[in-house]
């Protein structure tokens, strides 16, 4: 009997567990959607806000206005690491930190870290690109996580990457690439950089590490590639049919 009850005991408290983590994630995805939504918003009333083209090349205005939302919505997504560490989810740590960073440091190493960086169609094309995949991705989490997403928003979950994915590839590539323009000149990249000499012996040219990180973008067409090959398997379509 006490085994029993025991057994019964240890179910209740996995059940209540499981509920916690429901709704805990229907919150986390429900506020970032909301997130996204805003961002897309005040990014869609900015643009058409514009006079001129030079004005939608610089994106004036553009960061100030999203940028606390952004901030908190980009930087959030971290939680996702700490989700699939913990279990909440069934994903790669690792895969979902690699998915992550270069959006994070975009925000944080190149924008926020550059402000010139900030007047460039990039940061446009790539918010524009990261808000539509987001308010999508975290809608279809949110209602998946009661078996009730309709087929129409799994289709755009797996169809809207084809546009999305390489229009923000291309709009982080110009942001890094208007950062490198701006510290390009010795006397101004050595204020963001680490120079010799110093105490502690250590020298960091950060107009060289953007170089590096423009590198990795050589990664888009593998990645491109196993998207495709996820869209066929969720939507039962051939690869062969999607993929020359």
């Amino acid at each position: 009997m006490r085994i029993m009850d025991s057994k019964q005991k240890s179910t209740t408290q996995k059940q209540s567990l499981s509920t916690l983590t429901t709704y805990y994630l229907l919150i986390y995805n429900s506020i970032l959607t909301v997130g996204w939504t805003f961002i897309l918003y005040e990014t869609i009333k900015q643009v058409i806000s514009y006079k001129s083209v030079d004005d939608l090349w610089k994106c004036h205005g553009l960061w100030n206005a999203i940028e606390i939302p952004l901030k908190i919505c980009q930087t959030a997504a971290f939680l996702e690491v700490v989700h699939a560490m913990f279990g909440l989810v069934r994903s790669n740590p690792m895969i979902v930190f690699i998915q992550i960073i270069s959006r994070v440091f975009l925000v944080w190493g190149v924008a926020n870290y550059i402000p010139h960086a900030q007047l460039s169609l990039g940061i446009f094309l790539a918010v524009t690109a990261w808000s539509i995949t987001e308010i999508i991705r975290y809608a279809y989490y949110a209602l998946n996580l009661f078996q009730v997403s309709p087929q129409l928003l799994t289709w755009c979950r797996y169809s809207f990457f084809i546009v999305l994915y390489p229009l923000g590839v291309t709009g982080e590539i110009l942001t890094i690439i208007k950062a490198m323009q701006t510290i390009y000149p010795e006397i101004v990249r050595n204020r963001y950089s680490i120079v010799l000499p110093n105490k502690f012996n250590f020298g960091f040219d950060y107009f060289y590490f953007l170089c590096v990180v423009l590198l990795a973008y050589t990664y888009f067409p593998t990645m491109y590639k196993h998207m495709f090959k996820q869209r066929a398997k969720t939507l039962n379509t051939s690869p062969s049919k999607k993929i020359q």
